[in-house]
């Protein structure tokens, strides 16, 4: 029985089956990838290939790894580790809560740079410098901080030392007494653990 192309109407639409050959989009770091015990339907008339859903869930989970994306379920796994919802991480981001839930749910496919903030999601002591750094109130702390510099490397031998001064022969005596100390536990700890 003659089957219908859906596209262009004539009666050349033709079952397939082996290695299907898919040609990626100009951008990507590969030309076409194959995709080996596939089946499809091809029209011989118009060309249009119509793709189960199996091949295409393949050609996707392939198109995250071609650019080196994060799929869906390592987006949601970040997520998770960091503990926030949906909506709390699209505006961490700065995307919108629909955005959002679509690359967890693999309905649209984030961009390289949207990729890189979810990674460091992972991270969020990098999120709070960045808010520290909007802190309208930072530069007048920054500056606080300079113009006191001085007082606070006299009255702080740790700051002075931080800072490029030295500190008294005393601190530094007591400094590596107790490095010395700390050093000695460490080893009794590696011999016991050596025994």
């Amino acid at each position: 029985m003659a089957r219908t192309c859906p596209v262009c109407g004539s009666t050349a639409l033709r079952h397939k089956e082996g290695d299907y050959v898919f040609a990626w989009p100009k951008g990507f770091a590969k030309t076409e990838s194959s995709f080996a015990n596939a089946s499809w339907d091809r029209c011989e008339g118009c060309g249009e290939e119509i793709l189960p859903p199996e091949l295409s869930d393949r050609i996707e989970a392939e198109q995250y790894r071609v650019q080196c994306l994060l799929a869906p379920a390592e987006v949601k796994a970040i997520r998770e580790r960091t503990g926030l919802s949906q909506v709390d991480m699209a505006r961490l981001l700065g995307v919108g809560d629909k955005t959002y839930a679509r690359w967890e749910a693999g309905l649209s496919i984030q961009n390289k740079s949207m990729d890189n903030l979810i990674r460091m999601a992972a991270h969020p002591e990098v999120f709070a410098e960045i808010e520290a750094q909007r802190d309208p109130g930072r530069e007048q702390q920054v500056e606080a901080y300079v113009k006191h510099l001085p007082m606070l490397k006299a009255q702080n031998e740790l700051a002075l030392v931080a800072h490029g001064g030295l500190p008294a022969v005393g601190s530094i005596e007591g400094i590596r007494s107790r490095l010395q100390a700390l050093l000695r536990q460490r080893g009794d700890k590696t011999d016991e653990a050596g025994t």
